[in-house]
């Protein structure tokens, strides 16, 4: 009798492993171009995902017409991978690496969290955050390469 549990259990093993295993080449496959190159469907874009939150959010100080002390200009894609005072804030590729994903967060590497709120009075708790899916959308461009698209 144990013996018999035990080929079901194996039997039953094997049959989830190749399903599993068929279901993730299948899916794997799925993504696949004509090419042979991956498509990804949920690719984000700059001009629809990314450039709302910077507009939204950083453009009332980081606009070209504005002064601020990081001399950071996020009026475009090309502005924004200019870089300012601190260096080019996005490494394609490496959201973790990326100085726009640190500042958003608790501990930035330098000055203080943004975004920051512009009508904020002095020496007021700055309460004025992104949302965690904002932060995704754009951790999750500069991971995807943070393309100009």
């Amino acid at each position: 009798m144990m013996e018999g549990m035990c080929m079901r259990w194996v039997v039953v093993s094997l049959l989830l492993f190749y399903a599993v295993l068929g279901v993730k080449t299948a899916w794997s496959q799925q993504g696949k171009s004509q090419s042979g190159e991956k498509s990804t469907p949920d690719a984000l874009s700059f001009q629809k995902d990314v450039f709302p939150i910077i507009k939204r959010n950083c453009l009332p100080c980081h606009a070209e017409d504005n002064f601020n002390p990081s001399e950071l200009t996020l009026d475009s894609y090309d502005k924004l991978m200019a870089g300012g005072k601190h260096g080019v804030p996005v490494v394609g590729g490496k959201s973790q690496e990326s100085i726009l994903v640190g500042k958003l967060g608790e501990n930035p590497p330098f000055g203080k969290r943004m975004p920051m709120d512009p009508r904020k009075k002095r020496g007021e708790i700055n309460t004025r955050r992104l949302s965690d899916e904002e932060i995704k959308i754009i951790t999750d461009w500069i991971d995807q390469g943070a393309k100009n698209n």
